[in-house]
């Protein structure tokens, strides 16, 4: 099943890349969080960042991406607790995954960066991206970067009020992406 979906999956990139006329592509997929394995054994120079985010807020803003996703795409009745329940195992074991296998990404592949701060300081970030992958032209690149930053300037993350029923159950089932970005529960 792995050699079906590397193989599907290269089909696919080799498709992206030609219609981008060969250039670099960058993927945003957080499947990918759990795959780092599987995506070296095929591109071993990959380069990877991780933007990871409160458990708290990613929860909240999970859920309700779900209640807005699901309804409009799924025919049949769908049980919002049940589709609740597989988002915090999917998360838990995609976060596992990732912090057993991100040792295996070479030194200088790997940027991690704290969603809040990218949010507030995003040119700064973006470079530190450049700078950590060993990417060039990033000054070539500034002025772009900080135009899209300042017409982004009025959006603001939400603001979640965590609900005592909700913090026992991430506590629970997440207490250890808490720890290892050093959030508070």
């Amino acid at each position: 099943v792995i050699d079906e979906w590397k193989e599907t999956y290269l089909y696919f990139l080799k498709k992206l890349t030609y219609y981008r006329d060969g250039r670099r592509l960058i993927l945003k997929n957080p499947a990918h969080t759990a795959r780092i394995k599987h995506l070296l054994e095929m591109f071993p120079d990959a380069q990877f960042i991780n933007i990871y985010r409160n458990p708290y807020d990613l929860y909240y803003s999970m859920m309700r991406f779900l209640r807005i996703v699901v309804p409009i795409y799924c025919i049949q009745k769908h049980d919002m607790q049940k589709l609740e329940g597989h988002m915090l195992e999917l998360y838990a074991q995609m976060y596992k995954k990732y912090l057993e296998e991100r040792s295996l990404i070479p030194e200088g592949n790997l940027v991690e960066i704290q969603y809040e701060d990218f949010i507030q300081n995003p040119l700064e970030n973006v470079e530190r991206i450049y700078t950590t992958l060993g990417l060039k032209d990033f000054e070539a690149s500034k002025k772009m970067f900080s135009d899209y930053a300042t017409s982004q300037k009025y959006f603001k993350a939400s603001n979640y009020n965590v609900e005592p029923a909700v913090k026992e159950k991430l506590n629970n089932k997440w207490k250890f992406v808490f720890d290892e970005f050093g959030y508070e529960m």
